[in-house]
């Protein structure tokens, strides 16, 4: 046997089959016999590890797809045997089992009802041969009339390229199914629609729909239920109603799920009246509404600013015996917090707390919005102190909005001492969330504060930009420091920064307003030359300095020095050179 084990392993290639075996008497044709002899044999396997024993070695090269072909069909009574059989060829690469083979394992195990084999069967069939068509496999086997059929193997070709994501195969398969006379069952029909409603494909789920009735199967309650989330989720909410009373008229009673996809559907087009009717409607068919029902309805309702009567719905279903989730605390917490009432806001923050659930991320930044719309950022803080204590992760978004809020109220150092929770909290800040710190920093006046927090900023492996180092030279400029701001622009371009407009339009005004015209002057050029900057409104300002001053000689000068680096003279620099003759001459005459 071992033997055996390894002559089918590595099957002999160096002798051919006889030729023309068919010419032999049937008992002596070596295809007839291993045809026979795997067939007689196949009930005794119980796995693929069992075939090596099942087929001599030497009949083995007399084993080709016409022979497979043969076993198959006359073991259609043993499919678990046959499909370990195929496994067994396919696995050690000795036959690769054709469509055709892999089409009639289907129809056996379809016949003995083990379906979920032949699901497996027909993915590997698409899978195996992907430029075959399995539709056709399967239907010229089934027309042959030597295999044993069952309608059902076409719904599991449908379903098979479903479990795959080969959804326009299996809308095909679908339809070449219906037109061959064989319409898969509902079940397989409701798995096609809710994937194309998935898909947003609404044009086909209706294809299928008309289709499934045209060829007489019964939709059922879930069928019903997918078209109209289809409906409502392709924003025609109008059919989808009228589509409930078809419903209705087949003898369907409407259930929750229906409800609540046809009041989604409405509040989604913002027809809430109407949605709120529907919901009372429930009441009157002795349908009771589920948290999902309350939970669309307060959404809607805190959407328009309803907020009160979300509330009042709350209520209503916790006297229903209904336990709020995350969800629906979530609701409320975040509708009080849009219309700035942050104590309704807070206590159900409490409320949810006390229910063991936290406010994600969505939550939390609508109550830090909210917070910050009414200027109470400190009770902000101690909400977030408390959310952190009790161990709910706030997001870096929530962190983001909060530091930006701080800094736009002039508290940088609240806005410093929030990046240090962040840090604790596992989120990194960014760059541009030093910059607005810093930013705010200059504004207040604090640049030894502000140079610190640059410091950390390095210390935390976070390089400073060009928006950091162009808020410090503005300030620095602002405050008359230009020559520090000057060694702040080297460390900027020592670092592969490029200055932009703005810090060379600080750096030469600050010097401008020093009256250090040369040294301003110095720096335009070599602004031109290193970067190739040529800001009119720069020189403009060098050109007024000179024009105020009275001094017209200079200021004629500085223009054709400028002109030679490329400077174009604009309406601006007209009116300041001809203001500055007019004050000349006004000054002259007095």
């Amino acid at each position: 046997m071992n033997r055996a084990c390894k002559l089918l392993q590595n099957p002999p290639t160096g002798a051919p089959p006889p030729p023309l075996p068919s010419l032999l008497p049937p008992s002596l044709n070596p295809s007839n016999i291993v045809i026979n002899l795997t067939s007689s044999r196949l009930h005794l396997v119980s796995s693929p590890s069992s075939i090596p024993s099942l087929i001599p070695p030497d009949l083995l090269p007399f084993l080709g797809p016409s022979e497979l072909s043969s076993i198959l069909l006359r073991s259609q009574s043993l499919p678990l045997p046959s499909l370990h059989l195929l496994s067994f060829f396919h696995s050690r690469r000795l036959l690769t089992p054709s469509p055709h083979h892999f089409a009639l394992l289907a129809h056996s195990l379809t016949f003995s009802r083990l379906f979920s084999h032949c699901l497996s069967t027909l993915r590997h069939l698409i899978l195996t041969h992907p430029a075959s068509d399995p539709f056709s496999s399967l239907l010229s086997s089934a027309s042959s009339g030597r295999c044993n059929f069952h309608s059902a193997v076409f719904s599991l070709l449908v379903t098979a390229y479903l479990h795959l994501g080969f959804l326009r195969q299996a809308l095909d398969a679908f339809h070449r199914s219906i037109n061959a006379g064989f319409p898969p069952d509902t079940i397989t029909s409701n798995s096609l629609l809710n994937s194309l409603a998935k898909s947003v494909d609404f044009d086909s789920c209706w294809e299928v729909y008309t289709a499934m009735r045209k060829a007489g199967v019964t939709p059922n309650l879930c069928t019903f239920n997918i078209m109209i989330n289809a409906l409502c989720r392709a924003d025609d909410a109008v059919r989808a109603r009228e589509f409930l009373e078809e419903m209705e008229m087949n003898g369907f009673d409407p259930d929750v799920v229906t409800y609540n996809t046809l009041i989604n559907g409405y509040c989604r087009k913002g027809r809430l009246e109407e949605a709120l009717g529907l919901y009372r409607l429930m009441y009157r068919r002795g349908i009771e509404p589920d948290l999902v029902s309350y939970t669309i309805l307060m959404k809607a309702l805190c959407k328009e600013g309803r907020v009160r009567e979300a509330h009042q719905l709350f209520d209503r279903l916790r006297q229903r015996g209904l336990s709020p989730d995350e969800m629906c605390y979530g609701v409320l917490v975040s509708g009080y917090s849009r219309k700035g009432k942050m104590r309704e806001a807070w206590i159900f923050i409490q409320a949810m707390i006390g229910c063991g659930y936290f406010p994600n991320s969505f939550i939390c930044l609508d109550v830090v919005k909210g917070y910050a719309n009414v200027g109470k950022l400190l009770p902000c803080l101690n909400i977030l102190a408390q959310l952190r204590k009790i161990g709910a992760a706030v997001a870096f978004d929530v962190y983001k909005h909060l530091v930006g809020a701080l800094c736009h109220e002039r508290r940088p150092n609240a806005a410093r001492n929030l990046v240090k929770w962040m840090v604790e909290d596992g989120c990194k800040p960014s760059v541009d969330i030093y910059n607005e710190i810093i930013h705010s920093f200059c504004d207040c006046a604090l640049l030894m504060d502000a140079f610190s927090l640059k410091d950390e900023m390095v210390e935390t492996d976070i390089r400073p930009d060009e928006n950091t180092y162009s808020i410090l030279i503005s300030c620095l400029c602002k405050t008359g420091e230009v020559m520090e701001a000057e060694c702040v622009m080297e460390e900027m371009v020592a670092c592969g920064h490029i200055p932009d407009s703005v810090t060379c339009a600080a750096l030469v005004s600050g010097y401008c307003n020093k009256r250090e015209m040369s040294k301003a002057e110095g720096l335009l050029k070599y602004f031109v030359l290193e970067f190739g900057f040529h800001d009119n409104a720069i020189f403009n300002a060098l050109i007024n300095v000179y024009t105020e001053e009275g001094d017209m000689e200079k200021a004629f000068d500085l223009k054709d020095r400028m002109m030679k680096l490329g400077f174009i003279p604009n309406t601006e620099t007209c009116k300041f050179l001809v203001n500055g003759l007019l004050r000349n001459i006004y000054t002259s005459d007095v």
